[in-house]
Parts: structure tokens; sequence; C-alpha cells
């Protein structure tokens, strides 16, 4: 028993690692026949991945630039990322999961099955997110609203005439995850600090987690991943803040059919009443990863929204103006909305100009398919858009790498095609929802918690950064764009 406690057992570990992954890496497509930006060994991609973790636009931009309108790859932690070109977005948006898959891709990245319990063809929430949140969003409205200002008063709120540091980042994750919760599984646990805290730590668990399992060929993950992920205590643990919000509504299902009084309107409930999940365990799963697509993402585009307000404060008063002018004749709802393009604008500029990924739009091919230009691209290969860099395209935006907040509410009033450059639109030009059959499905509750939540801001504060304060809004790390998590911005209460 002791030889269990030796550093014999240490050695073997490793060295059954080191064959795993020399089979992994013995088991890529062929990619031969395609350019490579950086070290062109397998072997030596790791470490030239260790220089991308900080410094991955750089190498994107070094292929753009090389390969102009061509392909080229670059190096991740355990594979090759192929890089597109434009004129292939049509196709590849286009394609369906037999040819092009985003499940696929997602599940490489994330490894769905083991770190949140839901196979590649196990998510349901897509059709509901059409069927129920995008259609009804008029009359969630006014719960969306009330738990963003009832948020914001809690966080950012200061006597008049003082000025309160803030923690950007921090603060607009509990805003994103209190907005998206009171419409995922309503109130009162959607103010619950501890369900809050719980979703808002999953993604870097998670992140962790498959960072480990991506490094193993397919064979092992199933067992390795008992060892190294923690789905079984982040599903208890969700369930015990779910269970008796779980029960409670199962009692009025049984006492009183499909319909009672004060009857919650949520997706806890939508997923009830279509009988798509009825067990615990699975809905739990269902709702975290819920909330692990939407919290980071929404509070990341808000995080960056307010720090490049408070870098232009003498844009707040023409938004201000715009939001009043609107809430007075429309109110506070869904319609008025529609009506704030320079809102609108704002935040759609603050997606073109920092944005959240260097590259978009990825797919696993899932059998061999010949580019336009006649470039094979093997069974198995990871593609992708370089869309930081396409965002940023002096021949699609003037003045690209310059912040322009009102570049897009310019364009609908110079337009005929004022809808093309709504923030929710769909264009080769602008790729921040993707495009496509994949698109992202909540892009339209998204853009709602973003645009309620900045003109509650600009109607309600003064907002600038601490004098001296020079630290950048975003940071790059790895193929991520991440709001800065040091960054500061001063609120003050106006006084009307």
């Amino acid at each position: 028993m002791d030889f269990l406690f030796t550093p014999y057992l240490a050695t073997g570990i490793c060295a059954a690692l080191v064959v795993a992954s020399l089979f992994k890496l013995l088991k890529r497509p062929n990619l031969n026949h395609i350019p490579v930006v950086g070290h062109s060994s397998l072997l030596e991609s790791y470490w030239f991945t260790k220089g991308l973790e900080v410094d991955h636009a750089r190498y994107v931009q070094e292929g753009l630039d090389k390969y102009k309108s061509g392909v080229f790859r670059i190096a991740n932690l355990t594979h090759w990322v192929v890089c597109l070109p434009r004129s292939d977005l049509e196709r590849v948006a286009r394609a369906s999961e037999d040819h092009l898959s985003f499940y696929h891709a997602m599940d490489k990245a994330v490894k769905t099955e083991y770190t949140f319990g839901i196979g590649i063809h196990g998510y349901h929430h897509a059709p509901l997110i059409e069927s129920h949140l995008t259609r009804n969003l008029s009359v969630l409205y006014a719960d969306v609203r009330d738990e963003i200002v009832t948020a914001c008063n809690e966080l950012l709120d200061s006597k008049p005439n003082e000025w309160k540091t803030i923690s950007v980042v921090p603060a607009t994750l509990r805003i994103a995850s209190r907005a998206s919760n009171r419409i995922f599984v309503g109130l009162p646990l959607c103010r619950d600090p501890d369900w809050l805290d719980f979703n808002i730590n999953v993604p870097h668990a998670v992140v962790n987690e498959a960072r480990t399992l991506r490094l193993l060929p397919n064979f092992m993950v199933p067992l390795v991943a008992k060892f190294v992920t923690n789905l079984s205590e982040r599903t208890r643990r969700g369930a015990t803040f779910l269970g008796p919000v779980f029960r409670e509504r199962l009692q009025h299902m049984k006492a009183e059919s499909t319909d009672w009084c004060d009857k919650p309107n949520d997706f806890l409930q939508w997923w009830l009443d279509t009988s798509q999940e009825t067990c615990l365990t699975m809905l739990t799963r269902r709702i975290v990863s819920l909330n692990f697509a939407a919290i980071h993402t929404t509070s990341g585009t808000l995080s960056e929204a307010l720090l490049n307000l408070a870098d232009n404060p003498q844009h707040a008063q023409t938004l201000r103006e715009e939001v009043d002018a609107v809430i007075s004749k429309y109110g506070w709802t869904k319609e008025a909305l529609s009506k704030m393009r320079k809102v609108d604008s704002f935040l759609k500029e603050t997606q073109r100009f920092e944005g959240l990924v260097l590259l978009g739009i990825t797919r696993v091919a899932m059998s061999d398919i010949t580019l336009a230009d006649g470039t094979l691209i093997p069974r198995g290969t990871s593609v992708a858009f370089p869309v930081h860099a396409m965002h940023h395209d002096e021949t699609v935006f003037k003045n690209a790498n310059v912040f322009e907040p009102f570049r897009f509410s310019d364009m609908r009033d110079n337009e005929s095609e004022g809808s093309r450059h709504q923030m929710v639109a769909l264009t080769p030009e602008m790729l921040s929802f993707g495009m496509g059959k994949r698109a992202c499905s909540g892009r339209f509750f998204a853009a709602t918690m973003l645009k309620t939540t900045l003109a509650h801001v600009v109607m309600t504060y003064d907002v600038k950064r601490e004098s001296g304060e020079r630290s950048p809004n975003s940071l790059h790390i790895g193929s991520a764009i991440m709001p800065n998590p040091t960054a500061k911005v001063m609120f003050r209460k106006r006084v009307n």
C-alpha cells in the first residue's frame, strides 16, 4: 500500500498524461497546407499559446496583414484554429450543424457534458427564448426595469452632490445577474446574494475545469472528469436554492392546474408549463447554464459602456436629452427603448470598439469542407472569424480605431434601412451577436437590459473617471476580451 504514496505513482500519472497528450496531437487534422502565424510545430505550440494568453490580438492582426483575404491558423492550447476571411461569412452562417457545428465548437471549448451535465444535443432553452422571452419582453419589461433600478439604488446611490467611487465589474455583474434572474427564477430568489454569488462564480470554475479536460484525448475525458470537475457539488448547491421554489410551484400546479393568482412568468415556470423539464437536477443544470451564458456577457458590455461614458462624459447630456424626450412621450416601456437610437448606438459602438472576443462565430467542421478559394478544411478542424479585427476594418468603418458613440444612430438617420444599424441587427459588418442560424437568441433580452441600465444611469447619475485614472478599459486574455477588473468609475446622484 505504501507504493500508492511514493513518487512512482506521480511519475506514472505524469507519463500517462504525456502519452495521452501525444496521442491527441497525433490525431489532430492535417493542416500543413494552411499557413501558420507563430510556431508551426505542434509541440512548440504550447509555448506559443502561452504568449497568446497575453497578446492574442497582435498575432491575429499579423495574420490578417500577411494573408489579407486568405486563411491562416493560430495555436490554441490544445488545437489549431483556422481563421477565415469575411468572404466565407455567409456560407458559414448558413451551414447546418451536420457541416459546421456550433454545438460541437461550444462543447470543445467548455466540455458541457462534464461541466454542466448537459450534452451537446440537450439544449432546450433557445426555443423557449424565442417563443416566450423575446415575444413577451413588452409584458416582462416592468419587472426587468424594476430589478435594474432597485439594484442601481443599492449599488450606486450616494448623497446628492457627493461622488461615490465604484469598482465597475463587480457592480455590473450584480446588476446583470439580478436582472437576468428576475426573468429566470423570479422574486425573491433573484435578490438572494448567495444565489447571485453562486452563479457569478460558476464561469471561473467551469473555464478551469474545461481547460484541463481539453488537454486529454476524448477516451480519457469521462474518467478524468470525475476527478477534476465539480459538477455534482455545483448541481447539489444550485438545487438547494431552486428546490424550495421548484416544489412550491409543483404544488400550485397540482392544486390549481395551469393558472393561479400571481402565477410567476419566468423561465423556471415556462419549463414546467411546457413539461420540457420537471426534474430538479436537470432544471438546476439548465438554469445554471442560462446564467453562464447571460451574466458575464451582459455585464462585460455594460462595464465597457460605463467606462466609455466615464471617459467621455461630454456625451452624457446628449443621451440624457434623448431619454428624457422619449420617456416623456412613451414612459418607461419596451416601446420607448426602441425609440432611443443614441442609447442603442452608444452600446453598439461599445460592442464594436471593445467587444468580448477576438475570435467569433466558431464552428467545428463535421466533414471535409472546401472553401470558395479551394482551401480544404479537414473534418474536426476548428474555424473562426477574427471579429474584433473585422470590427476595426477601415474599409468597413470610417475612423475604425476611434470610439464614435453615435456612429450607428447617424447611419440610421442618414439611411433608409435604419433597422440594419440597430444593436440587435445581424449583419456581415457587426458580428457581436453572431450571424445566421446560431446567432445569439437572447440578444433582444440582453439589449433590453443594457439599454434600460444605460438610460437609467444617464438620467439618475453623473459619471466620470477618478482623477489621474489611466487603466485600460479592457484586457485581452487568450481570445477573450474582458473589462478591466480593477477599473473604477465615480457616480454622483443628480438633483433634478
